[in-house]
Formats: C-alpha cells, structure tokens, sequence
C-alpha cells in the first residue's frame, strides 16, 4: 500500500511547529565499516554507529512562540534539544510511526528566498546517539 504524506507532527525542543512544516527528511544512515582481510576476492563490509540526521523545511514566521524564536533559542544554547517527527501527525500507529531523540541544530540558513516568494527556512539536525522508532507514543 502507498502512503501519502500529509500531516506530519514535527516537535523541536517540545514546541509543536507542525503548522510551519513543508518538508522532512528523516535519514536514518548506518556507516559501513571495512573488515577487508588478505586473500578477500572483494571489499567486505560489517555495520557501524549511527549517523542520522533530520532536515525540516519550514515557512517560516518571526512571532513569539513560532519558528524562528524556537529555533533561534536552540541555536544560542548549542546543547542537544529533544526532536519527535511523527510521520502521520499524532500519535503514531503502526502505519505511521515516531522518530525521535537528541540532536543539535547544525544549520539553519533564517532568510532564503526572492521577491515575492514565500520566506522558508530548513533547518537541519544533527542526531547524538540513535533515533529511536516507535508504532505508539
């Protein structure tokens, strides 16, 4: 069955900016770690740490309480914030589970756009340890 992605629950440091949200990526990557010995015929390969990372692209919009005050708040501190992406709002369900941990915010570009376009932002984090999915929650 395809699933068509249209409401995604996105929480950055416990603030629910949904509402804002356009765009996730939620890369969940694994280093692949060379174990070659002599006499192999080809490169051998066993599982490594984690290395995900999260992209969300947002409208962005300056009132308190929105996106670039939380994500300007998470910037200044520069310690690990908590980050929940539901991926069919919430809660999820075992058609559309959560993704969630600890990251760092490691880029976020405030102003990008032209004249008369509509002012985004994406924000990407950089996950400390795993990310964790789940069916409920």
């Amino acid at each position: 069955m395809a699933y068509i992605f249209l409401n995604a629950g996105v929480y950055v440091n416990g603030v629910n900016l949904s509402s804002y949200v356009s765009e996730v990526s939620v890369d969940m990557t694994l280093a692949a770690v060379e174990v070659t010995a002599m006499g192999a015929g080809g490169k051998q390969f066993i599982q490594g740490l984690e290395d995900s990372k999260i992209d969300l692209t947002f409208w962005n919009d300056f009132n308190v309480g929105t996106v670039n005050a939380t994500l300007q708040a998470v910037r200044a501190t520069g310690t690990l914030v908590p980050i929940k992406i539901y991926a069919g709002g919430s809660p999820a369900s075992t058609v559309a589970p959560l993704y969630s941990g600890s990251a760092i915010m490691t880029d976020f570009p405030i102003l990008v756009g032209k004249v008369g376009d509509a002012l985004s932002s994406k924000a990407t984090f950089q996950v400390s340890g795993t990310l964790t999915q789940a069916f409920t929650g």
